[in-house]
């Protein structure tokens, strides 16, 4: 019998794709991630989109996309949504934890990574499986690549492990 030294981890960050996820059995055990595209984006297919990660994977915590009061108030489906998710995991009882966008940037700050484009470079640097997802640089008119996603779910995980280490 194995016994199960390390927490699982599953990260969940919403995006106008769908639900973007990472799942790690330690900080340099990056076991899964991707994007559970849901089309058309809404709360009902995204949250059982997250009901099939959370029985599927059988996570111990459950970190997710925190808000911040700029975000809470320009994108009230997402706040909807994060909330829906923290119940879901809650329900259950998982331990549940939100990282801000400010907490991941004083994170990778700390390794030169400033930009979400930094912070992909060096999450591929770290993991060098990432590297299929690589994504150019976006300039200002360009629309965000669906890669960003993958990544913003990533550095979560990593953000826990580096806060919490």
């Amino acid at each position: 019998m194995k016994i199960k030294t390390n927490k699982t981890i599953l990260t969940l960050y919403p995006n106008t794709m769908g639900m973007c996820y990472a799942l790690f059995d330690s900080p340099n055990d990056l076991v899964d991630y991707g994007i559970g595209h849901v089309r058309p984006v809404n709360n009902k297919k995204s949250i059982a989109k997250v009901a099939h990660y959370l029985d599927y994977y059988k996570p111990d915590i459950v970190i997710v996309r925190g808000l911040t009061k700029y975000n809470y108030k320009n994108n009230k489906r997402n706040k909807k949504l994060i909330d829906l998710i923290c119940t879901k995991a809650k329900e259950k009882n998982l331990e549940v934890l939100q990282y801000n966008r400010s907490q991941i940037k004083e994170v990778f700050n700390q390794f030169e990574a400033n930009t979400k484009y930094q912070i992909s470079k060096k999450l591929i640097e770290w993991f060098s499986k990432l590297e299929a997802l690589e994504y150019p640089y976006r300039k200002e008119w360009m629309n965000e690549n669906h890669n960003v996603g993958v990544f913003d779910a990533i550095s979560l995980g990593v953000t826990h492990y580096y806060l919490n280490g």
